[in-house]
């Protein structure tokens, strides 16, 4: 897939209204905090539908109740519009034209984002490694992304029945629903779990050399056995904390190193080496499902990271068919550079031939 327009409105501190992509590597130079990291997140916002926070506003430049985002892209069947509207409470996304919903977009092929906060990944909580598996089989599969929506809408209703205290035979209703949707849920993370692994694997290897084996591995919550079971064993416990004690909601994605879970104990260089891993395997498996490369994205190219692991980094962009990254500094291997200063994008830097419109 590759981006060649981006139009926005009021998004973050972006200034610039209109810009115009160009294949190879374009890196967004300027200081920290004058809007690079927005330019991505509108990016973002224009191929997935969503922005980084929870909030529509979240997205939207302070002070502002609206938005808007075009993005017009290639791929292997042809041209694509995306706009994405946001206004108070509600949030309309069209692909060429027609309203869909932002689940949907992930037939186009996707976008992998590569940035600081990925540290996370690693020494997050649980729930960011579920986000991260659960957005990225998202956009493997549409009816993935459906189905898991509609198992946390059934967790949602067992924990308020079990605030409740209902022992009654509505919550035992629920729990046929809750078994059926969270053994599906589960099998299909199972099953991504295990190419995601492999190619988590090889990328560590290729990055930091093989001096250790990286382990990724789905971890179910709760006793073991089916989660019927589970869920039986564990009965007493939600009724005293009022909330489901099991189920795909309360997974982890187990990470070992040399045997060591990193959660636990990953150096901040480890971490962000696996949590890069994690990527290149997210990259992976997108470009296998959807026949060519999803656009990459690399929020501060030399965060962090040792002489090795940019230079793996700088590679990875170079060798994509598109890539947007930002930095401090102009990265080597560069097809153009532009700079960014107050929200507003200058093109007419080093090698920039594309032109920004607007105010």
């Amino acid at each position: 897939m590759r981006v060649r327009s981006l139009r926005q409105l009021n998004i973050r501190n972006l200034v610039t209204e209109r810009l115009a992509f160009g294949d190879g590597v374009t890196a967004v130079v300027g200081p920290n905090a004058t809007g690079k990291s927005n330019l991505l997140e509108a990016l973002t916002l224009g191929l997935e539908g969503r922005g980084a926070g929870s909030r529509i506003a979240d997205s939207l430049r302070f002070g502002c109740e609206e938005g808007y985002v075009r993005v017009d892209l290639e791929t292997s069947d042809g041209a694509h519009t995306v706009e994405v509207g946001l206004a108070p409470g509600h949030k309309r996304v069209q692909l060429d034209g027609q309203a869909v919903r932002a689940l949907e977009l992930g037939r186009l092929g996707g976008v992998v984002l590569v940035s600081p906060e990925d540290l996370d990944l690693v020494h997050g909580p649980p729930a960011r490694r579920r986000a991260f598996l659960d957005h990225l089989l998202g956009r493997l599969s549409l009816r993935y992304g459906l189905l898991v929506r509609a198992y946390h809408r059934v967790v949602d209703q067992r924990n308020a029945l079990l605030r409740e205290g209902d022992p009654s035979a509505m919550l035992a209703t629920w729990d046929v629903r809750f078994l059926a949707l969270g053994e599906e849920v589960h099998a299909l993370r199972a099953r991504a779990a295990v190419p995601l692994a492999a190619h988590a694997t090889a990328a560590y290897d290729r990055i930091a050399g093989g001096t250790h084996h990286l382990e990724v591995r789905l971890e179910r919550s709760g006793p073991a056995g089916a989660l019927a079971q589970a869920l039986a064993a564990t009965a007493a416990a939600e009724r005293a904390r009022g909330a489901t004690q099991v189920g795909p909601h309360r997974d982890d994605l187990a990470l070992r190193l040399g045997g060591r879970s990193l959660q636990a104990y990953a150096s901040r260089g480890e971490a962000r080496t696996v949590a890069l891993a994690l990527r290149v395997a997210e990259r992976a498996l997108l470009e296998a499902r959807h026949g060519e490369p999803p656009l990459l994205l690399i929020d501060d190219v030399h965060a962090e990271l040792d002489e090795r692991r940019r230079r793996f980094l700088v590679a990875l962009a170079e060798a994509a068919p598109q890539a947007i990254v930002t930095s401090t500094e102009p990265p080597s291997g560069a097809t153009r550079v532009w700079t960014m200063d107050g929200g507003r994008v200058d093109t007419a830097a080093i090698g920039g031939t594309e032109v920004a419109g607007g105010a």
